[in-house]
Order: C-alpha cells, then structure tokens, then sequence
C-alpha cells in the first residue's frame, strides 16, 4: 500500500495552531494531499467549537494532515472522521488499554480524553475539495493546568516516556491506511469497524439533550454521522454534535 500521508512532514518549531497554519499554505501555494504540519508548540490550539486545546511545548504531537476527497460525497464527509479515529486508534491500541472513539471523534482511554480530532473542509461545486485534519495527542504531559474536566496522556496511564516521532509514524501509518480503504470504496468494513470500536457502545448509560436527562444505549451512528440513541422507552433518537451531553451515571441520577 502506497503511503500518502506524511510523506511531506513540515515541522514548525512555533504557530498559532497548525489547522490555521495548513489553511493559510493552501490558500497561498496549493499543497500535495498528505502534507502534515507539525508543531512542537501552538499558540492559539483549535478544539471543537472554539475550545482551546491545551499542551505543553515538546511535549505531545500536534499536527494537520491535508487530504484531498474529491472522491466523496459531501454527505458522507463524517467518513473522513471515522478514517482519522481509527487510523489514531490503530496506532495506540496496543499501547493502552480501554482505548475508545468517543462520538464524534475523540480518542478516550476508560472515561479519560487521550486525543481530539478538528476537521475543516472546503467545499466547492458540490464536493469536498479538501479537508484540514487537525489532531492534538497527550503524550508525555502529565500536569494540566485548563479546566479540561477529565485529560490524560500516555505517559500518565503506562508510567513511560515516549518517542513522538514514532508515535506520530505509527498514526500517519495508521491513517493512511483507512483511507486507502476509503479510497476503495471500502466503507461497510470502516463502519464496522468504528462501530466496535465506539465509547459506549451498547451499554445503558445516562444522557441530556436540551433539558431532557435520559437513560439509553447507543446503537450506531448514521450516514450523516448523527449519534444514535434508544432510550429505555424504545424510541430511538438521532443527534447532531453539541444536541446530546454523555453524563455519568451518579448525573443522571441526581436529576
């Protein structure tokens, strides 16, 4: 299998946030789909929704990866979550134990948050021209100092200092190798896949959407990447990103 990603690897010492940094090359230069910028430190790092991500300098992996699926459909571009997941997941399965794809894409060792994933893409005439993959990984940083409820690191859950660059090897490889499967059109196995491979998967567990606190299992997640849910009643409930909080078990209970 041909390796697309990560056979340009840009290295910046410093940059406000590598997805910004990526978006900027594009628009400047044009770049080869596989194109990886990696920071050894961010200064304006990107989660969802604006959040910030916190990391020490030189001490996780902060990337993007610019991939080009010019190939897919726009309605399927949460495939392109599901391919970074588990590419990540992949790579640092054998590392951890507990390791989950906790809807919509992060990566969860137990209830604890290892990695996240931020996707930007641009559309034109109908397609996906492009999509930056930002990925922020704990790695070595063992002291967090946002208000982040619940980060972790490698070294915090396995007591050992790691080599980023093999780790940021073994993800690249991981990735390209899903979407190579994408590529061809594989998209049943990734969907199985990353459904055995979901945080909560079939388990009953606690849940708010808007001011409704629920009890129900997640069965899978839809063509447009919607989470879905069937409450203990039996109706089966769909969800955009942000439209449902996971709670833990002693939360639900007090409401």
């Amino acid at each position: 299998m041909d390796q697309i990603i990560g056979n340009l690897i840009v290295r910046l010492k410093v940059t406000d946030s590598t997805n910004n940094y990526a978006n900027r090359q594009i628009r400047e230069n044009g770049l080869s789909e596989g194109t990886v910028f990696l920071a050894y430190e961010q200064t304006s790092g990107r989660g969802q929704q604006n959040n910030s991500w916190e990391s020490l300098p030189n001490e996780n992996l902060l990337f993007s990866v610019v991939l080009s699926p010019v190939f897919l459909e726009i309605r399927r571009q949460f495939m392109i979550s599901k391919v970074v997941a588990l590419g990540i997941y992949k790579a640092l399965n054998k590392y951890v134990d507990s390791l989950k794809i906790k809807w919509p894409n992060d990566i969860y060792a137990g209830n604890r948050k290892l990695g996240g994933i931020l996707i930007e893409n641009s559309i034109m005439s109908g397609l996906l021209k492009s999509s930056i993959v930002g990925i922020g990984l704990n790695v070595n940083q063992t002291i967090f100092y946002s208000n982040a409820p619940n980060p972790v690191s490698l070294k915090m859950l396995t007591n050992q200092h790691y080599d980023r660059e093999v780790i940021l090897a073994e993800i690249l490889s991981g990735i390209n190798w899903y979407y190579a499967l994408l590529r061809n059109r594989e998209e049943e196995l990734i969907d199985r896949e990353f459904i055995s491979a979901l945080y909560r998967i079939n388990e009953k567990h606690f849940f708010k959407a808007e001011d409704l606190v629920f009890e129900g299992e997640i069965l899978g997640v839809n063509e447009i990447g919607q989470l879905i849910i069937r409450k203990n009643d039996g109706e089966v409930l769909e969800f955009h990103f942000k439209e449902v909080e996971f709670l833990q078990k002693t939360e639900g209970l007090k409401d």
